[in-house]
């Protein structure tokens, strides 16, 4: 009998070792076959189809491309697609046309022309490493040809974007820190994608200089960073600061004086995702002030540089594919009082919110209070649908929201200048609180570059249900939309610092019938508390 153990443990084990590699590549989607079974598309009279298997699922997968004498078609993965019988050519590919799998086939009429298998696929995971899913840049490269298929990104799971799938002619491919070659000696790694087989690959980058960590293929039931069920929580508070000061004695064509500014800032994100369930929080505190010391005479007063309290709360449920409906609330507004410096003696004219006018002579180095602690305050609510493209783009990501507002303008008697050109003093206006209802339609979008650049853009339209009339004058009442839209581009420099541009424009014509625009620039360095 114990003669016998040894064989039969060694063909168990010959038999269980097929099974385990079979494991290791399988598909997300089921077989071709089962696949094509499952699709009850009907072949019209004269037509026949073709159909191209998916493997880990249409969403996540580039459309083939079906080539014939007269045209070029895009066909979606892992569904009929009807055509005219004839000779075709299937082209799958992540790259170019020439870099993927071509085959050649032939549809017939009243019949479906299944595609065989013979690309992979790859899906690449892109962490830190506290296995923390980031958008991390990569480029991929065929070792056969040492051609660039493309240049990769991560997603941030945790945030509900997806990991989109290459699909690959069968063999080994180099994975490089972008801006290398394939003759990389430092940040890279390999990866072999066999023939109609789907590779879970981890690939750990530091998300802040790019350089790789580590690298390897996973089994099915080690991938999903951030989609697993202990993970779908993620949180984040960043801290950082900016300040200068400059001093200056006896310098040709500079005044003696000490001059300062300084400001700190934090952002708290929460995350929760449960597709179909997304929600996501954001608070940002941003406080800053600034002082002018001169030699002699008096110190100017501190005025603040910045000051910003934003909060932001977003639900979203997928209902088909990356559409469903939202919920949204955000509120921002300023926690210290607005002051305004008078560089030289001035009148001011203030018209208060009875239209009754008050002349205020201000003397240099004195400061006009604009805005008490608190205001203005805009508060903002939304519901309806919330709609993702360009999925299948690594380096875009696109949202687009449309619904019903409501806002609260919370202005308390907040002065704004509204100076007349031709008169020497400098006219203001309290602007007065109003509650709104309307249609708003939201833009947001970011770019990621390679070199660690990252363009931000969030666009709101709000369109009220009330129309009121401008202020530049008496007339008809009109409906004006409200614009706001903020830009950010960032360039991370190294681990803790980054170049940040700043671009908001506003236009609120209830408020001010001109564009209200504000732009800077910061040398800014950060730390990650968690």
């Amino acid at each position: 009998m114990p003669r016998l153990l040894i064989p039969l443990l060694f063909a168990l084990l010959l038999a269980a070792g097929p099974a385990l590699g079979d494991d290791t590549y399988a598909w997300l989607e089921p077989p071709a076959e089962q696949q094509l079974a499952a699709d009850l598309t009907e072949i019209p009279v004269g037509m026949g189809a073709v159909f191209v298997p998916s493997v880990t699922g249409p969403e996540y997968e580039p459309p083939a491309m079906l080539v014939s004498d007269s045209e070029v078609v895009s066909v979606p993965l892992g569904q009929r697609f009807l055509v005219q019988p004839g000779q075709y050519v299937v082209v799958v590919s992540a790259g170019s046309p020439a870099q993927g799998v071509s085959q050649a086939i032939e549809v017939k009429e009243g019949e479906t022309t299944l595609v065989p298998v013979s690309w992979g696929a790859v899906r690449i995971e892109v962490t830190d490493d506290h296995r923390i899913p980031h958008r991390g840049s990569y480029e991929i490269i065929s070792a056969e040809t040492r051609e660039v298929i493309g240049t990769g990104f991560g997603a941030d799971t945790l945030q509900g974007e997806i990991l989109q799938t290459w699909l690959l002619k069968p063999g080994l491919y180099r994975l490089v820190k972008v801006g290398r070659d394939f003759r990389a000696l430092k940040d890279y790694a390999t990866v072999h994608v066999p023939e109609a087989g789907f590779v879970r690959y981890r690939l750990v980058i530091d998300e802040d200089t790019g350089e790789f960590l580590g690298a390897g293929v996973l089994l099915p039931d080690e991938f999903g960073t951030g989609m697993r069920p202990d993970q779908r929580w993620f949180r984040s508070v960043v801290l950082g600061f900016d300040g200068s000061l400059v001093n200056s004695q006896n310098v040709v064509g500079a005044v003696n004086q000490t001059q300062y500014s300084a400001s700190a800032y934090a952002d708290a994100q929460v995350a929760f995702t449960a597709m179909p369930h997304q929600f996501s929080s954001l608070l940002q505190i941003e406080e800053g002030v600034s002082q002018v010391i001169p030699q002699e005479g008096s110190a100017q007063p501190v005025l603040k540089a910045t000051d910003r309290l934003r909060a932001d709360l977003l639900y979203t449920f997928s209902l088909e594919g990356r559409t469903g409906p939202y919920i949204r609330n955000s509120a921002d507004s300023q926690a210290l009082p607005t002051q305004v410096l008078v560089t030289e003696d001035s009148t001011v004219i203030i018209t208060d919110l009875d239209g009754v006018s008050e002349t205020r002579d201000l003397s240099a180095n004195q400061t006009l209070r604009t805005a008490e602690a608190g205001y203005p305050t805009l508060l903002r609510e939304g519901v309806g649908i919330n709609t993702s493209f360009l999925e299948k783009n690594r380096s875009t990501n696109f949202n687009l929201r449309l619904g019903y507002g409501m806002r609260q303008n919370l202005y308390g008697g907040a002065l704004v200048l509204d100076d007349i050109a031709s008169t020497d003093e400098f006219e203001y206006r309290e602007v007065d609180t109003w509650f709104e209802q309307g249609v708003e339609a939201t833009i947001v979008a970011s770019l990621r570059l390679p070199g660690w650049v990252v363009y931000a853009t969030d666009v709101e339209l709000f369109v009220p249900f009330q129309s009121f009339e401008l202020r530049t004058g008496p007339g008809e009442d009109r409906i004006l939309p409200a614009v706001s839209w903020r830009n950010t581009l960032s360039v991370r420099l190294t681990r803790n610092l980054a170049l940040n541009y700043y671009l908001n424009i506003v236009y609120e014509p209830q408020v001010l019938d001109k564009r209200q625009v504000e732009q800077s620039l910061v040398l800014r360095t950060s730390w990650a508390v968690f």
